[in-house]
C-alpha cells in the first residue's frame, strides 16, 4: 500500500504519521507515487476492502527545517530527499483544524470505519498542492489538475479543502467524479459545478432563517410591524433581499414590511420614534456593525420594552462592547450558524484535547465536525446531518452544487432563553434519506 504520511513540527507538537497504526498494520507498503500503475491499486491491494481513503488539503504552510543541511548545495527547490528531516507548520488555523479532523477519525476508525488519509498541504499563494512521499521524505508539487489525478487514481472518496473559496471551486471544477468538501468558507460559488460541496453555513443562512421566523411571528400576531433597517454592508451582501425573500416564501407579502436605509448620520432615537407605540416592533438589523446595534439598542428605551424586540445574528450579540442592560432590556431573537450544545460534550472536548495537547477551540471543533460529516456522508450526494457543532441541511439546484443553508434561532424574553428550534442531539451513524431544501 502506498503510504502518504507526513511528520507535522508545529505549536511544540509533533504529528508522526497521517495514518492510524490500527488501519496501517495490515497494509502492504509501496514506495513512491510511481509504483502505482492501475487506478484504484491502493483499495486492490488492501486485505480490508472497507477502506476508505479520504484527500485533506489544508494551508499548513509547510517548510522544510534546514538545520544542519549545507546551505552552499541548498537551494530554493524542496524536492531533493532529506530522509532526516522535519517538517515546520507555520500555519496554526490549519494545524488546529487538523487535530480536531484527526480525533474525530481516530474515533471513528475504532468503530471500524477503516478511514485513512492523504494529507496534501495547500500551497495558497500559488493554489497547488504539495505531498510529501515516506519513506524517503520526498515533496512533490502538483496543480489542481495533477493533484485530482492522484486523487483519482487512488480511488479517493471525497477530499476535504481546501480553504481558500476560489481553490475548492477550481479544484471541484477539475473532478469527474470525487465530492470537494470546502469546510470553512461562508462564500462558496457552487453554480455549474456540480462536485462542489459548501459545507459552511452560507452567509445569508442567517437572514434566511430570521424571514421564515420573522413570518411566522407576523402570522400569530397580525397587527405586529417588521422593520427591515438596511445599510451598505447588508444591502451589498444581499441579506435584505435574502430575508425578504424567505419572508415571502412562506406565504406573506414583501408590502408588510417597512424597509428603512440606514447610514452612519441616522438618528436613531428619531427613528424608533417613528412607529406606533401600542404595536409590537420587531426591529432586523442584519449588519454585524456593534455599533450600529448599540445606537439602536439605547434608543430602545424610549419605547416599551415589551412591545420592542431587537432581531440580529449572533455574531453581534458576542460582542463585550454591547451594554448588558440594554441588550437584555426588551426581547431578541437572533440565529447563528452553530448550534449551541456542543459546549457540553465533554467526552468529545476531552478526545480533541487527548489529540490537540491544548484546549481545543473554534478550529479543533470545526475539524472535528467536519470529519464526522465525512464520515457520514458515504456517497456523492450530501446528506442531512446533526454534528457536534454545526447541522447540515442542503439547498441545491440541478448541475449545480451544494450549499449549507441551515442555521439556529434562538429568543430571549422575560422566561429566559429558549431555542426556537427542534434540534436532535449528535449521534453516530445514522441511515437516513437526503434532507435538500430545493
Amino acid at each position: 500500500m502506498l503510504f502518504l504520511t507526513l511528520a507535522l513540527s508545529a505549536l511544540g507538537q509533533t504529528y508522526d504519521s497521517l495514518l492510524t497504526n490500527e488501519i496501517s498494520d495490515e497494509t502492504e507498503t509501496l514506495h513512491g507515487l510511481d509504483t502505482l500503475r492501475n487506478p484504484c491499486d491502493l483499495k486492490a491491494t488492501a486485505k480490508d476492502q472497507s477502506l476508505r481513503l479520504w484527500a485533506l488539503a489544508l494551508p499548513f504552510n509547510m517548510t522544510l527545517d534546514t538545520v544542519g543541511i549545507d546551505t552552499a548545495s541548498y537551494t530554493d527547490n524542496l524536492f531533493h530527499q532529506f530522509p532526516s528531516r522535519k517538517l515546520s507548520i507555520k500555519n496554526k488555523m490549519a494545524t488546529k483544524f487538523y487535530s480536531g479532523f484527526r480525533s474525530a477519525v481516530d474515533s471513528m476508525n475504532k468503530l471500524g470505519q477503516n478511514i485513512q488519509l492523504i494529507l496534501a498541504d495547500h500551497n495558497e499563494k500559488n493554489n497547488s498542492y504539495q505531498i510529501q512521499d515516506d519513506p524517503y521524505n520526498s515533496i512533490y508539487e502538483y496543480s489542481a489538475t495533477g493533484f485530482m489525478d492522484i486523487c483519482n487514481r487512488l480511488c479517493v472518496e471525497k477530499i476535504i479543502g481546501p480553504f481558500r473559496s476560489e481553490a475548492a471551486e477550481i479544484l471541484a471544477k477539475k473532478s469527474t467524479g470525487i465530492p470537494v468538501i470546502n469546510p470553512v468558507s461562508r462564500a462558496v460559488n457552487v453554480k455549474n459545478n456540480p462536485k462542489l460541496i459548501a459545507a459552511a453555513p452560507s452567509r445569508n443562512s442567517e437572514s434566511i432563517a430570521l424571514g421564515k421566523r420573522a413570518a411566522i411571528d407576523r402570522e400569530n400576531n397580525d397587527s405586529s410591524i417588521t422593520v427591515l433597517l438596511l445599510t451598505e454592508k447588508s444591502i451589498s451582501m444581499k441579506l435584505d433581499s435574502s430575508f425578504i425573500e424567505s419572508y415571502v416564501s412562506t406565504g406573506r407579502k414583501e408590502v408588510e414590511i417597512v424597509a428603512l436605509e440606514i447610514s452612519d448620520q441616522i438618528d436613531f432615537n428619531e427613528l424608533v420614534s417613528r412607529g406606533p407605540k401600542d404595536m409590537l416592533i420587531r426591529y432586523v438589523l442584519l449588519d454585524n456593525n456593534v455599533l450600529r446595534a448599540a445606537q439602536l439598542l439605547s434608543a430602545f428605551r424610549n419605547r416599551d420594552p415589551e412591545l420592542t424586540e431587537f432581531w440580529s445574528m449572533g455574531s453581534v450579540l458576542k460582542s463585550n462592547a454591547l451594554d448588558s442592560y440594554l441588550l437584555l432590556r426588551q426581547p431578541i431573537v437572533w440565529a447563528q450558524a452553530e448550534r449551541a450544545d456542543y459546549i457540553k460534550l465533554n467526552r468529545i472536548y476531552n478526545s480533541i484535547q487527548r489529540f490537540s495537547k491544548t484546549s481545543p477551540g473554534r478550529w479543533e471543533w470545526l475539524g472535528y465536525d467536519m470529519a464526522w460529516y465525512a464520515g457520514y456522508m458515504k456517497n456523492n450526494t450530501p446528506m442531512a446531518y446533526a454534528g457536534p457543532r454545526r447541522l447540515y441541511v442542503w439547498s441545491h439546484m440541478e448541475g449545480h452544487g451544494y450549499v449549507n443553508e441551515s442555521a439556529l434561532m434562538f429568543r430571549f424574553d422575560h422566561t429566559g432563553v429558549r431555542p426556537l428550534d427542534l434540534v436532535e442531539p449528535f449521534k453516530l451513524f445514522q441511515e437516513a434519506d437526503s434532507l435538500i431544501i430545493n
